[in-house]
């Protein structure tokens, strides 16, 4: 997927939904340098995912080995701890599950 995809597939769904398995801070992917990279993260909602992919469009990353790459809403995205050239690259069946596996969060009952 490229960011823009990934942008457009988080739009759809409730914003609101904690996924035990999603992504934050963005990154330059060690594999590809001009590629995206996001942080796997636990407990973090649709709506901090899609932040996270809009902040990432145009900004400009320093690589791991040095350079600067900045990225498009053409440039792949992976699943990536950063500083790792392993991770999944980000399909729409990777983020379909991600989704799938979400939850609102509970209010409490009030009295």
């Amino acid at each position: 997927m490229t960011l823009d995809d990934l942008i457009d597939a988080l739009c759809a769904p409730n914003q609101a939904l904690v996924l035990p398995r999603g992504f934050t801070t963005p990154h330059s992917y060690r594999g590809f340098f001009d590629e995206l990279a996001f942080e796997p993260m636990e407990g973090v909602s649709v709506g901090a995912m899609l932040g996270d992919a809009w902040s990432a469009r145009g900004e400009t990353f320093t690589a791991h080995k040095g350079g600067e790459y900045t990225m498009t809403g053409d440039t792949p995205c992976w699943l990536a701890l950063h500083g790792s050239n392993g991770g999944e690259e980000f399909t729409p069946e990777l983020l379909a599950r991600m989704i799938a596996a979400g939850t609102l969060p509970t209010t409490p009952a009030t009295a």
